[in-house]
């Protein structure tokens, strides 16, 4: 998000739980503002949306090379498990024991009491704790359950404000992505995702059918369970789901 308000640069840090969810807060007003959305919850600046400026996109060194060969890499101190070893030396959030209980990947993750305690009237459609890509745009909240990608084929096409969707699971990191294509059509060949109109996607981007990335044009979108999706777009639509509306 972009953190200037007004034309004055604001700073924020994390200072908060509301419906399960960080809140953040500025130095300057104090205000709380909500870290999905980008809107003030509380405080002088309501009123005020933090412009979006990218997605955070989940991706691994070999994906992030391929957007750009001199990006530099940045290793946090912060914990973190991987195969059951401990990594880092600063304290993380949510690290120590019981982290791996609350990984994306159990699916049998219980959420912190702590975290129950602020949660308000949920949505019960789906189970608290599942998985999905939330995704929206100006007039469309929707949610990609996990489950459905994999009944899929780990790739779908959808429409979203009248344009063709891909969500897939992208093969690198087996984590959920969604951009605009021209597609009507996507199937799943071993790392890329191949497309009806003759492009592939590799590495998360975009190749035509001369080998050259072409640029990528996304809806914001997060990874994420489904009960802080829901708490933050109440009613918002279910992909796969019976009364799901895909067509807008």
């Amino acid at each position: 998000m972009v953190p200037i308000i007004d034309g004055k640069l604001h700073h924020f840090h994390y200072v908060a739980l509301y419906d399960g969810l960080a809140v953040m807060q500025d130095y300057e007003s104090k205000t709380l503002w909500n870290h999905i959305t980008g809107e003030a919850m509380y405080g002088p600046l309501v009123g005020h949306t933090l412009k979006h400026v990218g997605n955070l996109l989940q991706m691994n060194v070999r994906q992030a090379l391929a957007v750009d060969a001199r990006m530099q890499i940045a290793i946090s101190d912060r914990e973190y498990f991987v195969g059951g070893k401990k990594f880092g030396t600063a304290p993380g959030f949510g690290g120590g024991r019981g982290a791996e209980r609350y990984a994306a990947s159990n699916r049998d993750a219980q959420l912190s009491p702590v975290f129950v305690e602020t949660l308000g009237k949920e949505d019960t459609r789906r189970p608290r704790m599942d998985m999905g890509l939330g995704v929206w745009t100006g007039g469309v909240h929707r949610y990609y359950p996990m489950d459905l990608l994999r009944q899929r084929g780990d790739a779908l096409i959808d429409k979203i404000d009248g344009r063709n969707l891909l969500v897939y699971l992208e093969p690198e990191t087996y984590t959920p992505a969604a951009m605009f294509v021209s597609a009507k059509t996507a199937v799943m060949n071993g790392k890329d995702v191949r497309l009806d109109d003759g492009t592939i996607v590799h590495l998360g981007m975009i190749v035509g059918r001369d080998g050259k990335p072409r640029n990528v044009e996304r809806p914001q979108q997060i990874f994420t369970r489904w009960y802080g999706f829901a708490l933050t777009f109440p009613g918002c639509e279910i992909a796969g789901a019976p009364n799901a509306t895909s067509q807008h």
